[in-house]
């Protein structure tokens, strides 16, 4: 697996200076805005949580639905959680019910829209797919009684039907 790191204030968390993009199970785009002051500390979490991604991506993928990028990104939470000592910011903002219920209605649906549902358009809120997916897996790792690296291989739709209450 490579991890490539490129100036690219873009592709940042703006909080942090950087980001990551996973592209598929072998490379890892870490993208870092030189105007801004970097904590080791995010590009530290930044890799924990992508190169999880790139073990996902070895086994059931981390797309192709809303409910599969759900489990992908919660799951890679609950992996930094377990690595680091602690989930990311974004994994704990404040969801409503009704977002809730509208994510779910279309969990296996082919088409979907990242931007609205993990960085906030069309009146869902900025970070509901990571809280929402957070919520989601932690419920489905607590029920089993397994860590976040012992389910890199579990298919989303089980950890959807066990994760969702």
């Amino acid at each position: 697996m490579d991890a490539v790191v490129i100036d690219a204030p873009e592709m940042t968390i703006p909080e942090w200076g950087v980001g990551g993009y996973t592209y598929g199970p072998h490379i890892i785009i870490v993208g870092l805005d030189p105007a801004a002051t970097v904590d080791s500390h995010h590009i530290e979490r930044t890799l924990v949580h992508e190169f999880h991604h790139t073990m996902r991506w070895r086994g059931p993928g981390c797309g192709g639905s809303l409910g599969q990028m759900l489990v992908s990104e919660g799951m890679a939470q609950l992996f930094e959680e377990e690595v680091l000592g602690e989930a990311p910011f974004f994994s704990r903002v404040s969801i409503t019910d009704d977002e809730i219920a509208a994510a779910r209605a279309v969990l296996y649906e082919p088409e979907f829209s990242q931007t609205k549902w993990f960085f906030g358009a069309d009146g869902i809120t900025f970070s509901f797919g990571y809280t929402y997916g957070y919520r989601v897996c932690s419920a489905y790792a607590n029920a089993t009684g397994k860590p976040a690296s012992k389910l890199i291989g579990v298919p989303s739709r089980e950890v959807l039907e066990l994760g969702i209450q």
